[in-house]
């Protein structure tokens, strides 16, 4: 019997007081432990299976089809879960129990009553009161949920998760044709209430996560991992419709873990690690104040139109400087709002596990490529291209962004363990032109829809597929180099991919910081490889789609009717002159050609923006954006687009001695050669041709770019104006004319 609260607590809960009394008296009646017995055992009532239907009953009608979170609330103010159902499924897991029938009705009610109150709980904006309530509820039976995890993961016996794990095992051992619809929903079931555990999460404040790091050790202990990875090899041949459910379950448990961190232990040498750490403490140390420095200091900026600013402390007084800068410090950049609704993105975190988690997670993950990735990809693919119904938006993202994991998980593996072979059979499975069109194809779909968590998870994809092609490129084996070789011309013969790539930058344009930065590396890994492609003299051909115009050639001397059939007859006319038809055409790839669509003012935006955030970036990721304008700069000589305040200064506050790049970063080195050539260049530029002076201030345009950069205007661009001025200009017999008599008459008015 559980616990019930106090009468004063439920005044708080906003409880219909009738669904409480009815609740809590099926929850009295469910059982209790045996207190005449020196061990306590839990003993079953006389109506328990009645009680747990009736209370899966309350949940579906009250809660589910009226809209309301009464009764999950209720039962979280009751032990119903801590004491109940969590001690009737270990005492069935028991041999003695287990073949009992009315015993296995029970578990499985007890795992439906449990997949119920672990659900996750989506509410939108509220619009009316029932909806306001919902939400005053929504955080109690959060909290009671993260206790639910608490209690079954730290349970004393440790056979809760496995207990619930034994009642799939009867309908899993039917064959694929005597299983029911209602055996897979069990299954399914099951597989639901994993997925409910994995995502429940805790509240963290430290860069360790305890709590996901217990729920893999409790996986892996009790045979949870290996449930998964049996059902995930064998979903083409047994498991097919299950193939999203294990896509959640597995998303559920690798979210938000780096495949970086289960191999390497650390990321910089201990040096580094401790002058990272000195300075981080240095910027910090900054703004506290001591016990000594809130007196005594008050000082006053009188500026040229007589306004006074006053600041307080004494680092006002320490330098010259230092005044302007608490100034600036103050002031409040208020960016311009923009109407775009953004998921709520919670692959932002990076959440790291324990060392004793961390063994297991990988082994897992070994497993997984070894046997499972194939397998779950290709069904799931399929599913998709089919527009399967169980496959919703949700799993499209997660679909990709495992993808992505799983392939970087399969690199890092191969740079780490020097006893990786080099077959690369274990992700084939996504390597092949099916899969390239579908992921191209879900990218573009979450550009068009403006889904841009899915976008997003769709780049890395991309990506990370492009930097396996690569890794195959420059393998041993001439099989896989050939592979390599058929896969990027493959990846890229439709010209419509390379157009969605190129506009990606205007896209993720005032989106957070992480999307420009996925994008930024997807832009960087397609120009490396195709610029690699065609280095090599390797030749690979396009699709493009080319339209035409049809006119219908009419004499010069051909007159207008005002008669209103002769109009009607001119509009037809007009509209068979202005049909297009489209035509498929193959053309040899340029490198050059396709270059220059990424020499754009939003993609130069983008790696801006990256290099003043050079704080929050990778030396890696400043090395990319190095690269793009060095390209820009040297190779290119499109030198004067890079001629902008706004890219000085930002170059200027990546070198600042004081708050720039540290010195112990490798790529501060690098930064500092570009700025030497991009002074020398400036200066000389400048020197020939001050015109500079005021285009410095604004965005390069197209039609004096020429100009800016060799002093004088196009000749071809000077003749393509001077045919357009010649055609607009109208023939003098075109023009009416007024006859003497009529103008006399006009004149005469006046």
């Amino acid at each position: 019997m559980a616990d019930i609260e106090t009468e004063s607590h439920y005044e708080n809960s906003f409880v219909d007081p009738t669904v409480r009394v009815h609740v809590t008296s099926l929850i009295s009646a469910l059982g209790g432990p045996d207190h005449t017995i020196a061990e306590q055992p839990y003993v079953l009532g006389d109506d328990a299976l009645a009680c747990l239907r009736d209370l899966k009953n309350w949940i579906k009608v009250y809660d589910e089809h009226l809209g309301r979170l009464e009764v999950a609330r209720t039962i979280a103010e009751t032990s119903l879960v801590t004491e109940d159902l969590l001690e009737i499924m270990v005492d069935w897991e028991k041999v003695a129990n287990r073949g009992l029938k009315n015993r296995e009705k029970i578990a499985l009610a007890s795992v439906e009553l449990l997949v119920y109150l672990t659900w996750e709980i989506k509410l939108d904006n509220p619009v009316n009161e029932q909806q306001v309530e919902n939400f005053k509820q929504k955080p109690h039976i959060e909290q009671a949920q993260r206790r639910y995890k608490k209690a079954i993961l730290r349970h004393s016996s440790d056979r809760v998760l496995k207990a619930i794990s034994r009642v799939a095992i009867p309908y899993l051992t039917k064959s694929r044709r005597e299983r029911t619809a209602r055996d897979e929903n069990i299954v399914k079931l099951v597989l639901l209430f994993f997925r409910n555990i994995a995502r429940i999460s805790q509240v963290q404040d430290y860069y360790v996560d305890d709590d996901r790091s217990l729920t893999i050790l409790q996986f892996e202990q009790q045979k949870v991992l290996r449930f998964l990875l049996t059902l995930t090899s064998n979903i083409m041949d047994e498991f097919h419709t299950l193939n999203a459910t294990l896509l959640d379950l597995t998303y559920q448990t690798l979210r938000c873990i780096k495949p970086g961190d289960l191999f390497s232990m650390r990321s910089l040498p201990n040096g580094r690690l401790l002058q990272k750490h000195e300075d981080e403490a240095q910027v910090i140390s900054k703004g506290v104040s001591t016990r000594h420095n809130r007196f005594g200091t008050l000082m006053s900026v009188v500026v040229d139109n007589e306004m006074r600013y006053t600041m307080s402390g004494q680092q006002a007084i320490q330098e010259g400087s230092s005044s302007i800068e608490i100034l600036d410090a103050t002031k409040k950049f208020l960016p311009p709002l923009r109407r775009m609704k953004i998921e709520n993105d919670d692959l932002e975190k990076r959440i790291s596990i324990s060392s004793e988690a961390r063994p297991f997670l990988k082994q897992f993950v070994y497993d997984f490529l070894d046997s499972s990735f194939n397998p779950l990809f290709i069904s799931l693919r399929k599913d998709i291209e089919r527009e399967s119904n169980h496959v919703e938006e949700i799993h499209k993202k997660e679909f990709l962004y495992l993808m992505s994991w799983f392939l970087r998980a399969e690199l890092e593996r191969r740079s780490h363990d020097s006893d990786t072979t080099n077959d690369f059979s274990v992700v084939a499975g996504v390597l092949d032109h099916q899969s390239i069109v579908t992921i191209v194809k879900l990218l573009r779909e979450s550009v068009e829809k403006k889904q841009y968590l899915t976008m997003r998870c769709g780049m890395d994809c991309l990506k990370q597929i492009i930097l396996v092609v690569g890794e195959m490129s420059s393998s041993s084996s001439e099989e896989d180099r050939e592979i390599a070789d058929n896969l990027v011309t493959r990846l890229f013969y439709e010209e419509i991919t390379l157009d969605l790539i190129a506009s990606l930058p205007r896209v993720v344009k005032g989106l957070p910081f992480s999307y420009l930065s996925t994008c930024a590396e997807l832009v960087h890994v397609v120009i490396r490889i195709l610029e690699k492609f065609s280095k090599e003299n390797k030749r690979m051909y396009i699709r493009s789609k080319r339209r035409r115009q049809t006119k219908s050639k009419t004499t010069s001397g051909q007159k207008r009717s005002h008669d209103t059939s002769e109009n009607l007859l001119e509009t037809e006319e007009y509209d068979e002159v202005e049909l297009q038809r489209s035509q498929v055409r193959e053309r040899a790839f340029e490198f050059a050609r396709f270059e220059n669509k990424f020499l754009t003012q939003a993609c130069i935006d983008m790696f801006r923006t990256l290099m003043e955030n050079y704080k929050e970036t990778s030396d890696s990721q400043l090395r990319q954006t190095l690269a793009y304008f060095h390209r820009l700069f040297f190779k290119r000589e499109e030198e004067t687009v890079l001629y902008r305040l706004d890219f000085m200064l930002a170059l200027y506050r990546c070198l600042d001695p004081k708050n720039g790049i540290p010195q112990w970063r490798s790529v501060r080195h690098e930064f500092e050669q570009f700025m030497k050539h991009f002074v020398r260049k400036l200066a000389k530029a400048l020197e020939e041709r001050p015109a500079l002076y005021v285009e410095l201030l604004f965005t390069k345009i197209p039609e004096t770019l020429f100009f800016l950069k060799y002093g004088h205007d196009d000749e071809n661009s000077l003749r393509k104006r001077r045919k357009k001025v010649n055609a607009k200009i109208i023939d003098d017999q075109d023009i009416p004319r007024l006859s003497d008599e009529e103008g006399t008459d006009k004149d005469l008015d006046l």
